[in-house]
């Protein structure tokens, strides 16, 4: 490793090879300025694109509560009777299906005691 480091500087020297040209960092910010392409003018999209999403969000918004309201309305217009039955029969046979569990399985579980 020395041996490399010897032999390089006795070759080239101690003498820094890479030089800037006097007064090239004095103007060098205005003249990188001056390279750069233009930026294109934004256009009517891009610029409406932050309205047109919260236009979509609000949409989403309305429809959503436009949905809530009128199943809620629904609801309320049948008798409060036939509702109960209704939602528990539905219940009873959905807990049914997920435990996969038939009538002869229902009795057992109903009629022995714990």
């Amino acid at each position: 490793m020395m041996n490399e480091e010897l032999y390089i500087k006795s070759r080239m020297g101690q003498e820094n090879h890479f030089r800037v040209p006097e007064g090239y960092f004095d103007n060098f910010a205005a003249e990188m300025m001056k390279s750069l392409p233009k930026q294109p003018r934004q256009g009517l999209l891009v610029r409406l694109r932050p309205w047109m999403m919260a236009a979509a969000c609000m949409a989403v918004a309305i429809f959503t509560a436009t949905l809530y309201f009128v199943n809620d309305r629904e609801s309320q217009q049948q008798p409060a009777a036939v509702a109960a039955t209704t939602t528990t029969d539905t219940y009873v046979e959905d807990v049914a299906d997920y435990m996969m569990a038939d009538n002869l399985d229902i009795y057992a579980c109903l009629a022995s005691e714990y």
